[in-house]
């Protein structure tokens, strides 16, 4: 079994961003800071992101414009901080089609890309559809699949085997039609679940008030209650220790796991060491 490395690594902010778009049903929550984060997970030999983010100037302004205060790094500049080079990522594993998680595929020539079938083929149909259904592709990204039909790329049907210890886990109809978490099973303490959007906050599988009570994500294409099913089952797969859950729009990371501030504000959370990799948390805190 491989030994995996985890990080999570933080390519920007919004400073006021309203957590009614976080949790469904919830309209009174006032508003908070909100990360975008991609992962990185590594072997002796294996270099695997888990969504790719994006670099966009005019995002970036229209971001600002909408929500106060940002920062906003490329994902690759991020990666450089930890001392990854983008032709080093083998592999990239997407948890579904929307700019913030898809955005910089291309940055990545050398990396096979796994997504689910059905996001793509999710896609394709609803971006045939009259105008009126712009809803369902909104927050696209829209040539990616004329990207993965002109690199290497698996169109996954369920859950899949990308390597020992690493797995992807289907999510259907829940954030997307065809999202998908990422699983890096085999460590000793158990499972870790990148979550992507299907988790967007701890509060989402820990109540909103700390009570237990699951609080189903807002800006969704699927089901609530589809949603409610698919976290109770990954809650049972990290036996409810919801740490083990990895969002990546929660700022609440950088306290549950040893973590460095850069000098734009923007963060690393060092998840988990294995392989002989040494601590980036240690070095950005030192460096």
């Amino acid at each position: 079994m491989m030994g995996w490395s985890i990080w999570i690594l933080e390519y920007g902010y919004v400073d006021r961003f309203p957590a009614s778009n976080l949790f469904a049903a919830q309209p009174n929550e006032g508003h908070r800071r909100m990360p975008y984060c991609f992962g990185l997970v590594r072997s002796a030999d294996r270099c695997v992101l888990v969504d790719t983010g994006f670099a966009d100037p005019a995002v970036y302004e229209r971001l600002t414009a909408k929500y106060g205060t940002t920062r906003w790094r490329a994902p690759v500049e991020v990666l450089a901080r930890v001392g990854v080079r983008p032709e080093q990522v083998d592999t990239v594993l997407l948890t579904h089609n929307h700019f913030d998680h898809a955005g910089c595929v291309d940055a990545f020539p050398a990396a096979h890309v796994w997504i689910q079938r059905r996001e793509i083929d999710s896609y394709l149909a609803a971006a045939a559809r009259p105008a009126r259904f712009e809803f369902l592709t909104r927050s696209c990204q829209a040539d990616l699949p004329r990207q993965l039909a002109a690199r290497p790329a698996t169109l996954v049907d369920g859950a899949a085997e990308v390597a020992p210890g690493l797995e992807l886990w289907p999510a259907h109809d829940t954030h997307t039609a065809g999202s998908q978490v990422v699983a890096v099973t085999g460590d000793p303490g158990g499972t870790w679940v990148f979550a992507g959007d299907n988790v967007y906050s701890y509060e989402n599988i820990e109540g909103i008030r700390g009570d237990g009570v699951l609080a189903p994500i807002a800006m969704s294409t699927g089901s609530p209650a589809v949603w409610l099913d698919f976290a109770d089952a990954v809650l049972t797969s990290v036996g409810g220790d919801t740490r083990r859950i990895l969002p990546f729009h929660e700022s609440a990371v950088w306290d549950r796991f040893p973590s460095a501030t850069f000098d734009d504000g923007l963060h690393v959370a060092e998840v988990s060491l294995a392989g002989g990799h040494p601590s980036v948390v240690s070095a950005a805190r030192t460096g």
